[in-house]
């Protein structure tokens, strides 16, 4: 490479990063090319790739082209589809999976160089022990992306460019809706007196940009481009939930518990699942305003003010696919800066749970179980357990100064 080329702009902005840091994120990157080789070429792949070439190729070659969207996802999710079929190989698989890969490198270093090197260390290692089955599969790195640069624009004072991202990780995967809050309340806060207007009008702009994704999503396809809400609202408690150990522990009390399998997951159903719903949307309702409150206060700025968004989200979700701890590990590495014992135990547990626990439950060639084994009943307890330790653990910390933002 000439001097000059050492020079070019895109050159320097490549992070330095010491040797170990190189280290740690090249065993991750290793690690993942592992699951990639051992576990989602594998007998027991749970992946979700074939749904998303399949929807791909129903959406730009099927009768008539550019109508069939998605039954379960918004509009955008496409794009990230469409990765399986670009280039357009047999194995769609490695190419889905090498997609992610390429986007979990090039946010890898950009973490590295706006937050820090440690904090990039520490996020590889989150996502590559606790996600090691899905973070190649599964197309959740992308909302989850958007997220993390909806708050980089939010400390950088770019506040329009912060609704627009959330507006497109909304018709991504909606649940990035739940932190525009936490943006009016920062912009509201940073601007003083004089913004509640701007503040006003990024909410009006996320909203325009959102209706605009589904009504170009209802022109389309008529008939199914509410799927994600009603797809969402008709599902049981998913076994992985904290709402679904919950009715577990009912059935130890004697209460009728049963398996459910639908909406493509392992769920279960019993006598008190709707009061245990209920209770959930009670939770989360009540610790999202929780979380607002105590942001508006100076209680939380605005990066813990995200993530714990995010957590309460996920612990009182009625589904907790193992997919979700995407969401919020980048988050947690931001805040932390540093590796957090519990969040590591969370980590093993969730890889333990999936894939290898579920490899027990659904054996090649088997059909729905009659029951599931108490031992991943039980794994999915403990997991939960922690993470509702950490969640409350974070919601109970306070910081009245904001996470250092690299220029």
């Amino acid at each position: 490479m000439s001097f000059r080329a050492w020079h070019h702009p895109w050159v320097r902005s490549v992070p330095r990063l010491s040797v170990r840091t190189w280290i740690v994120l090249t065993l991750a990157i290793a690690a993942l090319l592992a699951s990639l080789v051992l576990y989602m070429h594998g007998h027991n792949v749970h992946g979700d790739q074939s749904l998303y070439d399949r929807y791909a190729w129903d959406f730009w070659a099927g009768h008539p082209p550019l109508h069939a969207l998605p039954a379960e996802y918004p509009i955008l999710a496409l794009l990230p589809f469409s990765l399986t079929i670009a280039p357009p190989l047999p194995d769609f698989v490695s190419v889905f999976a090498l997609w992610m890969l390429l986007l979990l490198a090039a946010g890898l270093l950009l973490m590295a160089r706006r937050e820090s090197p440690r904090v990039a260390e520490v996020c590889a290692v989150y996502l590559a022990v606790g996600a090691w089955g899905t973070i190649l599969g599964r197309y959740d790195l992308v909302p989850a992306a958007v997220t993390v640069a909806a708050l980089w624009a939010v400390r950088a004072r770019r506040f329009g460019s912060a609704y627009a991202l959330l507006a497109a990780g909304a018709l991504l995967k909606l649940y990035p809706a739940v932190l525009v809050p936490v943006v009016l309340i920062e912009q509201r806060r940073t601007l003083g007196r004089g913004g509640l207007r701007p503040a006003l009008a990024g909410v009006g702009l996320f909203c325009l940009l959102t209706i605009a994704g589904f009504a170009a999503a209802s022109i389309l396809d008529p008939g199914g481009w509410l799927g994600p809400f009603t797809y969402n609202a008709r599902r049981p408690l998913q076994i992985e939930s904290v709402p679904a150990t919950l009715l577990w522990a009912t059935g130890l009390l004697g209460f009728p518990v049963g398996p459910n399998k639908s909406f493509r997951s392992d769920n279960l159903v019993g006598q008190l699942d709707g009061a245990i719903g209920l209770a959930a949307d009670v939770a989360l309702a009540a610790g999202l305003l929780w979380v607002w409150w105590r942001q508006s206060t100076g209680r939380l700025d605005v990066t813990r003010a995200f993530a714990a968004t995010l957590l309460v989200v996920v612990c009182t979700g009625r589904v907790l696919s193992p997919q979700y701890v995407i969401w919020v590990l980048p988050f947690i590495a931001i805040v932390y800066r540093d590796y957090d014992p519990l969040w590591l135990a969370i980590c093993v547990l969730t890889t333990l749970v999936f894939p290898f626990a579920y490899a027990q439950v659904h054996p090649v060639g088997s059909g729905p179980p009659a029951s599931y084994p108490a031992f991943l009943l039980g794994l999915i307890a403990l997991r939960n357990a922690a993470l509702v330790v950490a969640t409350v653990r974070f919601l109970a910390t306070s910081s009245t100064t904001a996470t250092a933002t690299a220029t």
